[in-house]
């Protein structure tokens, strides 16, 4: 029974539990903060990139936010949890104590046969544990005895069996057994913490509307459009004005959802009605990414099969250290 019905039921039970655990220990220990908020998580992303100062990690985050976000929670994941086995042991240390306990509350009722008490076990632990039948078949013809003996048989195997499952986890490539778990911690925590993870159509801002079930997108300031991968018709030059002064002027554009045909930025939401752009020429992009987009521009440029764009001289004095102010200031860090 050990072998052929709990042994397997235990490895899927902690498979189960083991994404979700990661999940909470991340999102309520001693490293939440980090996930306490997207305001909070979007400024120890952005920081980062403005460290690293790497232009491939720039287009990762602009052009695909989804994939970078789950990326940099699957390498905060793998960082917390290599080589360790505590979270596995502590698993597999409450589902045998459930066992036992179930065992000996079940030997005590009126139950003949192994096979009747093999079914009232499997049905009372269904929620946790999936034991197929066919496993069963083959123990029920085995296990002649009466439930109380059976029930000191498989205590007794029991602290083997959670050492043996144990030993398996622990001898499993790491970031192989985590990617292989049903629930995947770096997608439980996008979806929990950042909500849509949709982008503007244009410059790729995130949208900032909360949880998943909003009806429309919104960002409170947008990006210069070039770092969305739009640039000038005529020039070939990228695009360093906002989606929101650009929604309120004459200019047109076209992508593969207007099939390439120009159409009317003031009417973009012909194509994207589930967003909300601002139209207001006033705004002006954050110092942070002005600074990205003045020390980026020819690699931005060179990624995008374009010219670097014809940027403001004022754009060009911006500091790290103003970009890094701006950027608390955006996400209110100070």
């Amino acid at each position: 029974f050990c072998d052929q019905c709990l042994h397997p039921a235990l490895v899927d039970y902690v498979n189960k539990r083991l994404g979700i655990e990661i999940v909470d220990h991340l999102l309520i220990g001693t490293q939440s903060v980090e996930y306490t908020s997207r305001n909070f998580f979007q400024f120890r992303v952005l920081k980062e990139l403005l460290e690293e100062r790497d232009v491939k990690n720039y287009v990762l985050y602009n052009r695909s936010y989804e994939v970078f976000v789950k990326n940099w929670i699957w390498r905060q994941v793998l960082d917390c949890y290599r080589g360790k086995g505590e979270l596995e042991n502590e698993i597999l240390s409450a589902i045998v104590k459930k066992i036992r306990e179930m065992l000996n509350k079940l030997k005590h009722k009126c139950v003949g046969r192994i096979t009747d008490f093999l079914e009232m076990f499997c049905k009372e632990m269904q929620k946790e544990l999936v034991i197929s039948k066919d496993s069963l078949v083959g123990t029920q013809f085995k296990n002649t005895s009466d439930p109380s003996q059976f029930v000191t048989c498989v205590e007794k195997f029991l602290p083997d069996l959670q050492m043996r499952v144990l030993s398996e986890f622990d001898a499993m490539d790491h970031e192989y057994k985590l990617s292989k778990l049903p629930v995947q911690p770096q997608n439980e925590i996008f979806k929990r913490v950042f909500g849509c993870g949709k982008q503007c159509p244009f410059c790729k801002v995130p949208c900032e509307a909360g949880g998943s079930a909003h009806k429309e997108h919104f960002a409170a300031v947008h990006r210069p459009e070039g770092l969305g991968n739009y640039r000038w018709e005529k020039t070939g030059k990228l695009i360093h004005e906002l989606c929101s002064t650009l929604v309120v002027s004459q200019c047109r554009f076209r992508n593969v959802e207007t099939k390439w045909n120009w159409h009317p930025y003031k009417d973009y939401r012909d194509y994207y009605p589930d967003w909300c752009i601002q139209p207001d020429p006033s705004l002006n992009a954050s110092d942070y990414w002005k600074f990205v987009f003045k020390e980026f521009n020819r690699e931005f440029a060179d990624v995008s099969a374009a010219k670097p764009a014809d940027l403001p001289e004022d754009w060009k004095n911006i500091t790290e250290e103003q970009a890094l102010e701006a950027l608390k200031e955006t996400y209110n860090m100070k």
